[in-house]
This record gives structure tokens, C-alpha cells and sequence, in this order.
């Protein structure tokens, strides 16, 4: 499966880990990890993955994105969550209307008509990508150059004329450092999927997961060459490469495409760091 994208419209199992792919712990509960969150609809679970105490970490990041600014694509989506049984959708929707003379109004409108949206932030090639960007451990900032936005709903237009405005506003948080962590973990949880556990102090991305580390802009971005294919029926793809250096050292890179049905963007993430032979 190496060098190639995986698709999964339904649940797919793999051999379970026996021990925490986080800290490796192997006593006490291991619970079950969503590669993609099923929030997200994922169908890829690594049984006996997770500590309590890391599932804990991880579902605080993994919620504020869920419930925060990916929150209502997944509604228009139909997307169902772990919990979906106590959640319905709502009847309404807040739309915000530009009106002519560029003053805002905000009007209630039925669930089914409103204009929903979720936007998915476009890093920057990640350093270990980058032979012009060099490697700094000490850096604490992500960096974002765009924004792709999915719409879903009615067109944009024919609201906007029923309402009698000129457009209509979305103001919306990107939690980036949160979405940050979430690609984060699904990259990790495949990595560990399809070639086991390693030293986890070979892993770049966990430190990152498990808020020790904060130099995400080192090993989290997105790739505009050669992205993964849109327009399948697929809904995410997820694709493992090896990774070699220039120090003769190897690797593995893990990219991600969210919503691929969709020309979403690419992301890349670092997910091992072997060190030469020899050392």
C-alpha cells in the first residue's frame, strides 16, 4: 500500500496495536482510534490505540475543530458523529446579509435554504519539504497563504436577491494549531497502521499531538505538486511515502486529502525520522 492512496467507503479494521500509539503505554484500557475522526466520516480504526488519558488529549482538539469551524459543512453533509443520536439539526440558520449601502443584517433562514460553508486552511510547504527553509526546532507559529472554502446549500445569488442584499458574510474562527494537531494525528494513525509501531521518539508529529512541541511549521503543510486527485467518490484519501535525506537518513511522509470529492487541498506531514546508519 506504500506510495498509494487508500480509499475506504466502509469501515475498515486494522490488526490492533496493543499498546498507545501516543506514549506507549500498553497497561490499563486501550480504546479504539478513527484514523479520520467519524465525525469527519471515517471508516479506518486502529483497535487498542489509546490510552485514556491520551484520548482525553486528543479529543479536546479534535472537538474544537469538529464543533467549531468544519461544524456546519458537516451538518449540510449529513456527516454523523459518535454522538449523533443527541444532536438533531437545527431548523434555522444565521445568515449575515450585506445590505446596498454595506451595512450588515442578520436574518433567520430555514436550515434548507441557508448557505453553509466550511473553509479548510492551506499551509505552507513544510520545511523538511523546503531545501530553501531551514530547520528551526524553536519556532512556534504555523503559517497560513489561503483558505479553501466549501459551500453547500443554495446558490449564493438566489438568496441574496430573495433577501434583496448584495451578498452575504461568513465570520468564522479557524482554530488553525487545533486543525494542526488533527492532521497530525490522522498522519500518525496511519503511519502506525500500515507499518506498526516504531520509537516514538522517531516521530516528529506526537510531540506536536500531545502538546510538547510547538514547531508544527517544521513538519505540517500542504504540497501544491503533483495534490492528490479530486472528484472521486472516495470522501478522504490518505497516501504513505517513504522519505530519504540528504544525510542519508529515511523517513516517511503521510499526505491527507479531506473532502476529496472536492478540489481540496493537499496536505504533508512527516511522521518518522530514522537517523543515518551508523549513528
Amino acid at each position: 500500500m506504500e506510495g498509494t492512496a487508500i480509499k475506504a467507503p466502509h469501515t475498515h479494521r486494522f490488526t490492533p496495536v496493543g499498546a498507545c500509539i501516543y506514549c506507549g503505554a500498553t497497561e490499563g484500557r486501550l480504546t479504539e482510534e478513527h484514523i479520520i475522526p467519524k465525525g469527519l466520516g471515517g471508516t479506518l480504526v486502529l483497535p487498542q490505540a489509546s490510552c485514556d488519558a491520551c484520548a482525553t488529549t486528543t479529543s479536546l482538539f479534535e472537538m474544537r475543530v469538529l464543533r467549531g469551524f468544519l461544524d456546519r459543512g458537516r451538518q449540510a453533509m449529513g456527516i454523523k458523529g459518535r454522538k449523533a443520536h443527541k444532536r438533531a439539526l437545527p431548523d434555522t440558520l444565521t445568515q449575515t446579509f450585506i445590505q446596498p449601502d454595506e451595512s450588515t443584517v442578520e436574518r433567520e433562514v430555514p436550515w434548507n435554504d441557508g448557505i453553509k460553508v466550511m473553509h479548510l486552511p492551506v499551509f505552507v510547504l513544510p520545511a523538511f519539504l523546503d531545501p530553501r527553509k531551514p530547520m528551526d526546532p524553536r519556532v512556534q507559529k504555523l503559517e497560513i497563504m489561503a483558505v479553501d472554502t466549501l459551500h453547500f446549500g443554495v446558490g449564493q445569488g438566489e438568496l441574496v436577491r430573495e433577501y434583496q442584499a448584495q451578498g452575504v458574510r461568513f465570520d468564522d474562527r479557524l482554530d488553525v494549531w487545533a486543525f494542526a494537531k488533527l492532521l497530525a494525528k490522522i498522519a500518525h494513525g496511519y503511519h502506525v497502521a500500515i507499518h506498526g509501531m516504531f520509537p516514538l521518539q522517531e516521530s516528529p508529529l506526537v510531540p506536536i499531538i500531545l502538546g510538547q512541541r510547538s514547531d508544527a511549521l517544521n513538519w505540517i503543510g500542504n504540497t501544491l505538486e503533483d495534490p492528490l486527485p479530486s472528484g472521486g467518490t472516495a470522501l478522504h484519501l490518505l497516501q504513505h511515502l517513504p522519505l530519504e535525506a540528504d544525510d542519508g537518513g529515511r523517513g516517511a511522509v503521510v499526505r491527507i486529502k479531506l473532502f476529496a470529492t472536492d478540489p481540496t487541498p493537499t496536505y504533508a506531514l512527516a511522521t518518522r525520522l530514522e537517523a543515518p546508519e551508523g549513528e
